[in-house]
Formats: C-alpha cells, sequence, structure tokens
C-alpha cells in the first residue's frame, strides 16, 4: 500500500491529537467522585466487580460504566492511554461516517468539537474519570455500531457478535443513551424496511438485546431505592408536568451552554436555508432570524467570564429564550426533514435526531449537568459537519483558520493543564507536611471551579474521601484558601 503525502499528513494530525490528549491526562489529578473510585479499585480486579454487583443492588444499574470506573480509576495511567485512543477513534470514526469531499477541513472540524465544547463540559467529560467512562466512553461504541449499521458491513455474520455484544453492554453506562441505542435500533429497522420491503431479523435481535439490557438496569434494585430517596418532588410531578417544568434545563444544555456549538448550527443552517427554501423572502426571514443565537453566544461566554453583559440572552428561564430555541429547533427540524426529502440522504436528520432526543428523553429526569448534554453537542455537531461538507466551497485559508483556533486552544489546556499539576504538587506538598507533623488543620489551595469536576473537597462526602485517599486523619481540618493563579489559567507560587 503507498502511504500518500496525505495521507501521511492525516496521521501527523492524529498522532499529535493523541500526545496531546495523553500529556494533559498525565498532568491532571484525579478528583470528585474519583477518590472513593480509586479506594475501591485499589481493593482488586474482583472487588471492583463485587463493588458494581453491590452498587446495582443499593445505587444505581449502570453496571458497565460502574465496572470501568473502579478498575480504570485505580490504574490511572492506564486510562490515560485509553482515553486518549478513544478521542482519536471518536473522530476517525466521524470521519468514516461522513466521508468528507474535505478531509483535512473536517478532521479539524471535529479535533475543534473536542477542544471547543463548553469548559464545564471538558470538566466533566474529558478529564473526570467517573464523568468520562460514564458519559463519553460509551460515545466511539454507538458510533462505531452507527457507522456500521449505515454500511453494507453490517450484513457480515462475523460483526454479529460484536453488534449484540455492543446492544447488550452500552445501555448500562448511563440512562440517556440506552434509550437513544433503542431508539436507533427501531430507526435501523425502519429504515431498512423501508429500503428493501422486509424485516431485518438481524435488527430485531439487536432491538430486543437493547431493551433487555435497558430494562436490566432502570429496573435495578438500586436504581428504585435511589428514586425512593432522591427528588421526591419531581417524582411526583405527571409526565407533562416534568417536561413543562424542565424547558429551562433542555434550552440552557442544548443551546445557551454550547456556545462552539451554535456557530456550527448557525453555519449548517444557513446552507440548509440557502439550498432547500426556494422563496427569496424565506429565505431571507430565516437568515435574520438565525441571528439571535449570535447574541446568546456573547451573553453565555460574558457569564462565563462573570459579567453581567448580555445576561438576558443566557437566561434560560427567560420568556425570550425560551420561545426563541423552542421555535429554533422546530424550524431545524422542518428543515432537516426537507433537506432528507430532497437529497435522499438520511444521515443529517439521523444524527441530529439523536442529538435533539439525547437531551429530549433528560426532561423526564431531574438531573441535569453539562455531562448530560455532552451526546447532544456531540451529534449536533456530526449532523452540522454533514452538511457544512455537502454544501462549503472549500478553501485552504478555512483550514489555515481552524489550525490556528486549535494551536489556541491547544496553547491555552497546556498552560491550564501545567497550572494545575503545579497547583496539585504544592498541595500534595502541603498535605504530606501536615501528616508529617500531625497538624490539627491543613490548608490547601483551592482550583478554579472550571478544571476537573468536584476537584475542590467542597462537601462532606467529597471531603471525607478525599482525606481517606490522601490520609488524612479523619478529624483533620481542611482549609481551603484562595489560589494565586493569575487571569485563572498561570500558576503563581
Amino acid at each position: 500500500m503507498v502511504i500518500t503525502m496525505k495521507n501521511k499528513k492525516v496521521l501527523y494530525i492524529y498522532i499529535g491529537v493523541f500526545c496531546f490528549f495523553l500529556l494533559t491526562f498525565f498532568l491532571s489529578p484525579i478528583s470528585g467522585d474519583d477518590w472513593g473510585n480509586y479506594l475501591v479499585g485499589k481493593t482488586g480486579i474482583y472487588h471492583s466487580i463485587g463493588n458494581a454487583v453491590g452498587m446495582y443492588f443499593s445505587w444505581e444499574g449502570r453496571f458497565i460504566s460502574r465496572v470501568f470506573i473502579n478498575i480504570l480509576t485505580y490504574h490511572k495511567v492506564l486510562w490515560n492511554f485509553v482515553n486518549s485512543l478513544l478521542i482519536v477513534l471518536s473522530i476517525l470514526l466521524i470521519i468514516k461516517i461522513i466521508k468528507p469531499k474535505n478531509k483535512i477541513f473536517v478532521i479539524l472540524l471535529s479535533i475543534l468539537l473536542f477542544l471547543g465544547m463548553n469548559l464545564y463540559t471538558f470538566s466533566q467529560v474529558i478529564v473526570w474519570l467517573a464523568g468520562n467512562i460514564t458519559y463519553f466512553f460509551v460515545i466511539p461504541i454507538l458510533l462505531l455500531y452507527f457507522y456500521m449499521m449505515f454500511s453494507d458491513q453490517k450484513k457480515d455474520k462475523k460483526w454479529i457478535l460484536l453488534f449484540s455484544l455492543i446492544n447488550i453492554i452500552s445501555p448500562m453506562f448511563i440512562e440517556h443513551m440506552a434509550i437513544i441505542l433503542i431508539l436507533s435500533n427501531i430507526f435501523f429497522i425502519s429504515y431498512s424496511y423501508y429500503k428493501n420491503k422486509k424485516l431485518d431479523k438481524t435488527l430485531i435481535v439487536y432491538l430486543i438485546l437493547s431493551i433487555i439490557s435497558t430494562l436490566t438496569m432502570f429496573l435495578s434494585p438500586g436504581t428504585k431505592l435511589r428514586n425512593g430517596m432522591e427528588n421526591l418532588e419531581f417524582n411526583q410531578l405527571s409526565f407533562f408536568g416534568k417536561i413543562i417544568y424542565n424547558i429551562p434545563n433542555f434550552i440552557f444544555y442544548t443551546y445557551i451552554s454550547n456556545y462552539s456549538l451554535l456557530p456550527i448550527l448557525m453555519l449548517s443552517s444557513y446552507y440548509l436555508v440557502k439550498n432547500t427554501i426556494q422563496r427569496k423572502e424565506i429565505r431571507i426571514l430565516h437568515y435574520l432570524f438565525y441571528l439571535f443565537p449570535i447574541f446568546t453566544i456573547i451573553g453565555s461566554l460574558a457569564s462565563f467570564l462573570g459579567s453581567n453583559f448580555f445576561h438576558l440572552f443566557s437566561d434560560s428561564n427567560h420568556l425570550l429564550n425560551i420561545i426563541y430555541y423552542i421555535l429554533f429547533t422546530i424550524d431545524l427540524i422542518i428543515l432537516f426533514l426537507i433537506y432528507t426529502y430532497q437529497k435522499k440522504d438520511i444521515k443529517p436528520l439521523f444524527f441530529f435526531g439523536i442529538g435533539l432526543f439525547s437531551n429530549g428523553v433528560m426532561m423526564l429526569s431531574p438531573t441535569w449537568g453539562y455531562r448530560t448534554g455532552f451526546s447532544t453537542y456531540f451529534f449536533y455537531s456530526i449532523a452540522s459537519f454533514l452538511i457544512i461538507d455537502q454544501y462549503i466551497s472549500y478553501k485552504k485559508i478555512y483550514s489555515y483558520l481552524l489550525s490556528f483556533l486549535i494551536a489556541c486552544f491547544i496553547l491555552f489546556f497546556t498552560i491550564l493543564y501545567i497550572s494545575v499539576h503545579l497547583q496539585y504538587k504544592e498541595n500534595y506538598n502541603l498535605i504530606k507536611e501536615g501528616i508529617t507533623n500531625h497538624s490539627k488543620t491543613i490548608s490547601i489551595y483551592e482550583y478554579p471551579a472550571f478544571v476537573n469536576c468536584n476537584i475542590n473537597p467542597s462537601n462532606e462526602y467529597h471531603l471525607n474521601k478525599f482525606k481517606e485517599y490522601y490520609g488524612i486523619d479523619k478529624d483533620t481540618e481542611v482549609i481551603l484558601l484562595k489560589n494565586k493563579w493569575k487571569y485563572k489559567l498561570i500558576y503563581q507560587k
């Protein structure tokens, strides 16, 4: 096989992405729930699996993710490599799914998908082990499944065992991805029937396996016990009462918090309007309508920086934002449907649909966070990349601009996590000094809130696990001091 210069360039890009994330993960310490999970993993693989079984009966049905969390948190070096590899694999699968006309351009967009996400999402899904394994590990698994389902290779019998395994294990990572897998299987059965005029029995088996696995998780004794203790008022709401209650959460975690997704959605929407709507007047109205997210982006970034500038546009409870983003969502659905009808291309609608449903099913849940919205951000982006690659008149300057943005993000995260690591070393020395001197109080410096999730032990559970993890006496008081970082980015001793 002849390796062309273009293929070498792509290979170097993937190696560069792998090395960057590997460095970041080596610099990044464990935090929050990871402290307790490390202590479980420390007891060995057998006990790690036993703990997952115990939690299935006492706390949650996420058996598969719990096993991986217990094992990989203790073996964090292994996690560093596995997570870096899965990020590269995800980018590779995006390219396989899109089959882009402008390969380098879409690869760069896919890299920005990881680097440009909301910092709180990054802290919960990329560098925090518990969140990463629960909410991200399942994504490349599903991407592989979706890629193969759209490929003729899915008919090859050698893949049946793998696909069956995917439908068994994937639902037991996290609840809303379990629902997405079931809905996806229903879609693939329907799509196959539409094309071949007969039901695919193998796909029906996959659907049955995914339903059984999902029910095994949802009906776990632990899930029932947990629901009986938490969010009692929300659980008493009616079906529609829960949806109405969660509309602001849906808007925030789908659109407002994803300030880097909005420009991508705006660009793909522009191409959809330009190429699917014939009447000039309607196109112009759409162009004006899609300017609103600019104010959301400004308001969200200002809010993140601690400013109230354009605060109205970052407030998901404000009626203006609720009305706009409901209409925005409906209009996007219509545009993707028109595109699918005109181009006979189902992929963009499929990925937009599972992105929409990823947060849509969360409207029946009381628990939201940046990590729960990650899959919507991810699948919405793939749908948008498919549209952009289809219509953009590619110029090299676009790749140069994306490369510059990626370089800026890499520089930012490198500085940030070098600072995190230096802060960690200082705190570690302060802790060891306090333990050696049998101090009644140990003072450590807090980290910025947007780095690893719950890295500052600010509640009773995390504080107890923090003490146990570092070997601090349970009666010792831990005091959090304001850090000395410059611009919340650069460590200063």
